[in-house]
């Protein structure tokens, strides 16, 4: 009795052991990781920033460019400045667009190019069938013991042979 109460305290130990392990190891990968996550915060929200900056001086450059398609009509055409203005500004929003739609179309063919994971699918697909294989031959040999095992009750000599199947009635005293 005392060894198996031994047994079970040494049990108890090695999984506070292994608890506390565990316990320290998730500390230690928390702290080693907190850090490293605040800094990669730290640089999406920078490149956030440049993207938003850079947005604005691509529209600034659009707009810088526009205004000299206006002065070419203005000073070119002979037009009035608003309607030159205006002009610019309509031409600068048609080569936007004409990009954005370009944009669009590569990016669609991209998109529709990939496929999926396709190795791990056909993987999956294989053991699936690898498991239904192998479930049909244990059924089947499964059926064949059967079959193997009533045969042989059959062959197999009876204890009972050349006797009445009927249980016989003997009488107390007799």
């Amino acid at each position: 009795m005392a060894n198996q109460l031994d047994i079970a305290d040494a049990i108890k130990a090695i999984q506070a052991d292994v608890t506390t392990i565990v316990r320290g190891e998730v500390e230690l990968a928390k702290a080693e990781l907190v850090p490293q996550v605040k800094s990669a915060g730290i640089g999406a929200g920078l490149f956030g920033a440049a993207g938003y900056f850079g947005i604005n001086g691509l529209a600034l450059v659009f707009l810088g460019l526009s205004a000299l398609v206006a002065n070419w009509f203005a000073t070119s055409l002979g037009w009035a400045p608003f309607l030159a203005a205006c002009m610019g500004l309509v031409i600068m929003a048609v080569v936007l667009f004409l990009i954005a739609g370009v944009l669009a179309l590569v990016g669609k063919n991209k998109v529709a190019a990939a496929k999926g994971p396709q190795a791990t699918i056909k993987q999956a697909e294989d053991s699936v069938d690898a498991v239904k294989d192998a479930l049909a031959r244990g059924q089947s040999q499964a059926e064949a013991e059967v079959e193997a095992r009533k045969a042989a009750r059959k062959a197999a000599p009876s204890i009972t042979a050349g006797t009445s199947t009927r249980p016989t009635f003997v009488p107390p005293g007799s």
